[in-house]
């Protein structure tokens, strides 16, 4: 279906109704507002609210119980719960009332907040919803296919890469590992860290020709060189690549950055996402201070990273200036793209672009400071030429 989006004229009708097309595909999922109401209102309407989403959407809450199981299994403070059922029971209604996965429904803290507290925050629903009024869908292959972002921003990345996904480019490869036999691989269309990881082929453990079949049987790769990170910030966690995610929004007026969090790995860890375990903390956008302790999405606080005991709150970001002018300079680049959350490292010759992502979550500063955000992106919007 992208392929096809890709392919359509990129005129402002056209623009519309495909984020149309695709908001409609995210409600289509939406409990009725007669329902979330009175499911609001006391446990009896909650029970009802469930049991329509049983009998609406059967194939939808089999995924969601898993999540929710998987979620359960993870955190420790619910083992012990007596009231368990009322929980998951809650969880699926705010999945379909809301949008909020079983992780945000953790991480934002949900059981027992009333419903306007719970709308404030932004769900994973609503933050597609707001990708589409947003970026131009039609456009959003830039972002999609890794490679064609690395294109686009080369000189921010400030590291080679190729992209391998057939026979014929294995020349290309065995030149590329011969330059850097310890590398990255991703798989192009995939997020959130998801196939991410360090190669090593001077282990000698797999052969060259073994592992490009292994890699173009699994679809398109980007295989990138090693980012050397500097000791700023190889300080939490040597063994990740810690990052810093900065949240651009492109407007009438400029480029503005609502929040930064760096994002740290755990021990023995290659990648700092949040969903693998990385605890993330949140940053001063003007200063580069980071203003509060660490946080992960199982529910841990640390005011030291546990691998490093490097203390959090009022570490200071290096040449924190150079990275601002960065991501402004990068983000001015696609006025079709105004929201891109930037994956940024840090190295002996200063930040560089680790990727872009046109549909970045936004759980972490909301998990963090325990508010939600919906208010102020509603108002950096307002000052957009929005797609619909």
């Amino acid at each position: 279906m992208n392929e096809l989006l890709f392919c359509l004229p990129d005129i402002r009708f056209i623009r519309k109704m495909a984020a149309k097309m695709r908001i409609a595909v995210s409600n289509k999922t939406v409990l009725p507002e007669k329902i979330i109401a009175q499911a609001e209102e006391g446990s009896d309407g909650k029970h009802m609210a469930v049991e329509y989403c049983f009998h609406t959407w059967p194939r939808e809450i089999k995924g969601v119980n898993e999540s929710i199981g998987h979620m359960l299994k993870q955190i420790p403070e619910y083992r012990m719960r007596q009231d368990i059922q009322k929980v998951r029971e809650d969880m699926i209604f705010c999945y379909f009332a809301y949008g909020f996965t079983p992780v945000e429904y953790f991480a934002f803290r949900l059981e027992n907040k009333p419903r306007k507290e719970r709308e404030s925050f932004i769900s994973d629903r609503v933050r597609i919803i707001y990708r589409c009024r947003m970026n131009n869908m039609i456009k959003a292959d830039i972002f999609k296919d890794k490679i064609k972002t690395y294109k686009k921003y080369e000189k921010y990345y400030r590291r080679e890469a190729i992209a391998i996904s057939k026979e014929k480019d294995f020349s290309a490869f065995k030149d590329f590992v011969k330059r850097h036999p310890v590398f990255v691989k991703k798989e192009v269309f995939e997020a959130q860290g998801v196939s991410v990881e360090l190669v090593d082929l001077t282990a000698g453990k797999i052969s060259e020709k073994e592992l490009f079949k292994s890699l173009i049987q699994k679809g398109k790769h980007i295989l990138e060189e090693k980012i050397e990170q500097a000791s700023e910030l190889s300080a939490f966690n040597v063994s990740s690549v810690n990052t810093v995610r900065a949240v651009t929004f492109h407007t009438k007026h400029g480029i503005v950055v609502p929040y930064c969090t760096l994002r740290t790995g755990r021990p023995g860890s290659f990648v700092d996402n949040g969903g693998a375990g990385g605890i993330q903390a949140c940053i001063d956008y003007e200063t580069g201070n980071i203003t509060t302790d660490g946080f992960d999405e199982l529910g841990g606080a640390y005011v030291r990273h546990p691998s490093s005991g490097v203390g959090f709150r009022g570490y200071r970001m290096p040449e924190w200036d150079m990275l601002k002018g960065l991501v402004t300079e990068a983000a001015l680049q696609d006025d079709a793209t105004k929201f891109i959350g930037w994956d940024l490292a840090y190295t002996k010759e200063g930040w560089i672009i680790v990727e872009g992502n046109d549909c970045c979550q936004v759980i972490a500063k909301q998990m963090i400071e325990g508010r939600g955000m919906r208010d102020e992106f509603e108002r950096i919007m307002a000052d957009m030429d929005l797609v619909v």
